[in-house]
């Protein structure tokens, strides 16, 4: 019986061309057997303890040769159906329904009560778990939502091993963060991370408070970031639900990497903003005020409809609007002259009617500061203007050259940074929305049908 064990597993360690299929199609067929014949191992405990436990050693090595390999590149269309009227065929890794008896086997393997913490934790190693992380760039959904499931059972199964994984899953992230800007399973980790950061004890440890403000907020700046965003969200929430006091630095947070020139991703981050506010105290928030108004008056100002919409439900919001009041010495000059403006003045008729009845409550919360507000001189309401003028634009241009001739003459291998908006750049290269129209444009060219 062992000696047959032992070949099962030697069968399934057999690398095949999975791509091509009419190539080892025997022994193709033999490996999905012994597969399917290692998973019934698991449904009969006594085959467990006497098979499975006392030769783990190779079944680890399976399992590892199984997981640990060059990821699939599947080509994805970059167009929905909705966007072109066309069904897109998307690549299927031929590999996946050998691999996916293994991930099976495995997480059976896991959560069997004969596979002690005391026999699983000597494989689970820094390098094990390094390379089951790097399994979670992969493309294949289902894949990912075997990985997370894995870890998850691994984390609450080996105590021990708990802050190794922590500690591993922070790399993951600083690796997106600093260097990479894209993880397909970013969403599948922080899945993981909100049930762990929901078992923290309170007060938080200073190791937990140091990831918030080194991972979790940096998160936010990641182009990509809209990708996972409702996962970071969550992990966001959970930490404030934690200590409210990290409301402030998630703030200050959101505000430093405010998205440029990307509306989907400055929605998401309107939406978060007024969560968060809602868990800050009032008189903490003081230092912040003029950032955050003049924010959401440039999103209200902005030339994208859903962000200016999405910023003006703030003052649907009681707690915003307390904000509003205490604060008002500073809030209503930078949103009076901007609100009365657009009341009058705003090309879509639906916001044009929500932006006059913003100008009614503002009046009706202080007439006197919102009539002062109105008779400030151009100069300071110039501070607040949702867009620059051309002598302005002209002035910061001049600066800009000035600084980058006194830098040509100083040193000598300076190099000129690479701008967006220059006339011989296209902003497609620096922003994925602009590439995906691009995209579109350029497939409806090619498909005139």
């Amino acid at each position: 019986m062992k000696e047959l064990f032992n070949k099962k597993l030697q069968i399934c360690m057999k690398a095949y061309d999975y791509k091509d299929e009419t190539k080892d199609v025997k022994g193709k067929s033999e490996r999905l057997s012994a597969i399917n014949e290692l998973q019934n191992l698991l449904q009969d405990q006594k085959s467990v303890q006497q098979l499975i436990i006392p030769n783990l050693d190779t079944v680890m090595e399976m399992v590892e040769k199984n997981f640990f390999r060059p990821l699939p590149n599947i080509k994805k269309s970059n167009l929905a159906f909705s966007e072109t009227g066309i069904e897109q065929e998307e690549e299927v890794d031929p590999s996946w329904p050998h691999v996916q008896g293994i991930y099976e086997f495995f997480l059976q393997l896991i959560i069997n009560e004969a596979a002690d913490v005391k026999s699983l934790k000597v494989y689970v190693t820094p390098q094990f778990v390094q390379g089951f992380l790097q399994l979670f760039d992969t493309e294949e959904g289902v894949e990912r939502d075997y990985l997370k499931n894995i870890l998850h059972k691994l984390y609450a199964k080996l105590v021990p091993r708990r802050k190794m994984i922590r500690k591993a899953i922070n790399e993951c992230f600083f690796t997106l963060i600093h260097e990479t800007h894209k993880f397909n399973g970013a969403a599948e980790l922080l899945d993981i991370l909100a049930s762990i950061i929901s078992g923290f004890a309170v007060p938080l440890r200073e190791e937990h408070v140091v990831f918030f403000k080194n991972v979790i907020i940096p998160l936010h700046k990641v182009q990509t970031c809209a990708e996972f965003f409702e996962q970071l969200l969550r992990c966001s929430m959970l930490f404030l639900t934690k200590d409210r006091n990290l409301a402030i630095p998630l703030l200050e947070g959101l505000l430093k990497y405010w998205p440029f020139a990307n509306c989907v991703k400055e929605t998401l981050f309107l939406t978060e903003l007024q969560e968060v506010l809602e868990v800050c105290e009032v008189e903490k928030i003081e230092p912040l005020i003029p950032k955050l108004f003049i924010r959401i008056v440039k999103c209200i100002g902005g030339t994208h409809l859903q962000v200016a919409d999405r910023a003006m439900c703030f003052f649907e919001n009681d707690y915003f609007l307390s904000i509003l009041r205490t604060y008002k010495d500073q809030t209503f000059p930078m949103l009076v002259p901007t609100i009365v403006n657009l009341a009058e003045n705003h090309w879509h008729k639906i916001l044009q009617e929500s932006l006059v009845a913003l100008k009614t409550i503002l009046k009706e919360i202080d007439s006197f500061a919102f009539d002062d507000a109105l008779k400030q001189d151009s100069k300071s309401s110039g501070n607040f203007g949702l867009k620059q003028s051309s002598e302005h634009r002209e002035t910061m241009d001049k600066k800009w050259e000035k600084l980058d001739r006194t830098l040509k003459s100083t040193q000598a291998g300076y190099k000129a940074p690479d701008i967006p908006f220059s006339s011989s750049k296209l902003i497609m290269e620096y922003n994925s929305l602009y590439r995906k129209v691009y995209d579109k444009e350029k497939f409806m060219n090619n498909n005139p049908g």
